[in-house]
């Protein structure tokens, strides 16, 4: 019972935070490439990105800001799927066999429910929302601002 309803909680949750977690990693993944840009633009001296000291020094204390808080979103969301898992793996190495034929049956059953019901946050239909979607979203950025930087040298040669 105590299973069902933390499972019960977890798809609640689920269903209510999907679509702002998800939004929320989308726009800070396009905000940290944005500020990159800006931030690597300003130090090329281009007419359009000309930027103050100030603003040089806002883009820098941006831009470990914003990667926080897309770490923390997918640190999040890690702890619960792994969670999650915990509880199943804990189901599943019980000593379940030995116990009487009701127990074995509601184990059974809630380890159907289990595999039936694989709930976890997807960025999409098979990138799900944890730290290897951060390692990714910092490996992009970083292959965006590259590419960038080659091309700002290739024009300036």
């Amino acid at each position: 019972m105590d299973h069902q309803a933390v499972m019960k909680k977890y798809g609640e949750l689920l269903t209510l935070f999907k679509p702002l977690m998800v939004l929320q990693v989308f726009w800070s993944s396009l905000s940290l490439i944005m500020v990159w840009f800006s931030f690597i633009m300003s130090f090329f001296g281009q007419d359009r990105f000309v930027a103050s000291e100030v603003t040089t020094i806002k883009l820098i204390c941006l831009i470990p800001s914003i990667s926080f808080q897309i770490f923390l979103v997918c640190s999040l969301f890690t702890n619960l799927h792994n969670q999650k898992d915990s509880i199943i793996f804990a189901l599943y190495s019980s000593n379940w066999t030995e116990m009487n034929i009701k127990c074995r049956k509601l184990i059974l059953l809630t380890m159907r429910m289990n595999n039936t019901n694989q709930k976890k946050l997807k960025f999409t239909g098979t990138k799900i929302v944890n730290l290897e979607l951060f390692y990714k979203i910092m490996s992009h950025c970083y292959s965006v601002v590259s590419v960038l930087i080659n091309c700002i040298k290739a024009k300036n040669e």
